[in-house]
C-alpha cells in the first residue's frame, strides 16, 4: 500500500516537472481537430488564438515566444500571408513596446532596478507618502521620453524591488 502511494507520488512529481513540455505538446494536438474538421480560415484563426492564449496564460513558453506563435502559424494555416503578418508585427507601437520590454529586461538583468529602488528608499525613507512621491517623480521623468505603457513596464521592476527592500529591512 505504501509502495503504491510512493510510486504514484513519483509519477506525479515527474509529470509536474514536465508540465510545460506537456502543455506545449498536448494543447496543439488536442485542439487540432478544430481546423481539421472545419477547414476554414476562421477555424484556423481560432486554433492559433487558443494555442497562443494557452501558451500565454500557462507561461509554458516565454511570453515573447508565445507572442510569435501567430507569426508562424497564420501563414502556415493560410489565415494571412506572411507579408501581412510581418506588417502587423512591425508597426511603430509594437516595435516601441518590444524595445522598451528589452530595456526593462536588461535593467532587471543587471540589477539596475534594485539600485534605483535602494536609492529611492534611502532618499525617501520608509514613509509611504515620500515613497509615492519618489515613484511619481521617477514615472514623470521616464514619461517625458517614453509612452505610458513603456513607463509602466520599466517602473514595475523598480516598485517590486522597493517592496522587497522594505520587506528585507523589516519596514513593511
Amino acid at each position: 500500500m505504501r509502495l503504491e502511494a510512493a510510486a504514484r507520488m513519483d509519477v506525479f512529481r515527474k509529470l509536474w516537472a514536465a508540465r510545460k513540455l506537456i502543455v506545449v505538446v498536448f494543447i496543439p494536438l488536442s485542439l487540432l481537430p478544430l481546423p481539421l474538421i472545419h477547414p476554414t480560415s476562421e477555424a484556423c484563426c481560432a486554433y492559433v488564438l487558443m494555442v497562443t492564449a494557452v501558451y500565454w496564460v500557462s507561461e509554458a513558453v516565454p511570453l515573447g515566444a508565445a507572442a510569435l506563435v501567430p507569426a508562424f502559424l497564420y501563414p502556415l494555416f493560410g489565415v494571412l500571408k506572411s507579408s501581412e503578418v510581418a506588417a502587423e508585427y512591425c508597426k511603430d507601437t509594437t516595435l516601441l513596446l518590444m524595445g522598451v520590454i528589452c530595456l526593462a529586461a536588461s535593467i532587471e538583468k543587471w540589477n539596475l532596478h534594485k539600485r534605483i529602488a535602494l536609492r529611492m528608499v534611502m532618499i525617501a525613507g520608509a514613509k509611504p507618502g515620500m515613497l509615492v512621491l519618489g515613484f511619481m517623480c521617477c514615472t514623470v521623468f521616464l514619461s517625458m521620453w517614453l509612452s505610458n505603457t513603456s513607463t509602466t513596464a520599466m517602473v514595475m521592476p523598480i516598485a517590486e524591488a522597493v517592496l522587497q527592500q522594505l520587506i528585507c529591512t523589516g519596514l513593511a
